[in-house]
């Protein structure tokens, strides 16, 4: 089985009434793993379909204490960086909820040759790619070995696109 890392800020709903995974159920990589509990922690072998393990990024690593948390920056970190090391295939999602730390995790897996897939989201305007994330999808067409460029108009095709990537 080969391992995914779906890269993009976390969706949360804005209710803190609700508990973390139910904060957390709109978000792309909850729908596609069809349980929001399972990304709420890092885990092992979480499939995504007869191919394919989801291999991060989760809500929350643990923590150099014990606990768990996503604010210990050091552990999330390196927690992230060793799961985009180890992954197959790197996807990375630019749309509404921009997130620099995409970028970043886009430039390790540049460094690393892995085989990247960018989703994002078509601007309504004479420019199709929002300036915020034109500069890192360049980049990886210009660095990568293995790039793939999809885009998207509504929230709702992403998960559409990335079923037909795993394929």
């Amino acid at each position: 089985m080969k391992k995914v890392y779906l890269a993009r800020k976390f969706n949360l709903k804005n209710n803190n009434n609700l508990q973390l995974s139910e904060r957390l159920s709109n978000d792309f990589r909850a729908i596609l793993l069809g349980d929001a509990q399972r990304l709420v922690f890092a885990q092992d072998n979480i499939k995504i379909n007869d191919k394919y393990i989801y291999n991060g990024p989760f809500y929350c690593e643990k923590a150099s204490n014990g606990d768990y948390t996503s604010k210990d920056c050091n552990v999330v970190l390196e927690k992230e960086y060793d799961a985009v090391i180890d992954s197959d295939i790197f996807i990375a999602i630019f749309g509404e909820d921009f997130s620099v730390g995409t970028i970043v995790e886009l430039d390790w897996a540049i460094t690393e040759n892995k085989k990247i897939v960018i989703i994002y989201q078509e601007e309504d305007s004479e420019y199709t790619i929002k300036s915020d994330y034109w500069f890192a999808i360049a980049n990886a067409i210009k660095r990568g070995r293995n790039v793939k460029v999809y885009k998207f108009k509504e929230e709702k095709e992403i998960i559409n696109l990335i079923r037909e990537v795993l394929r």
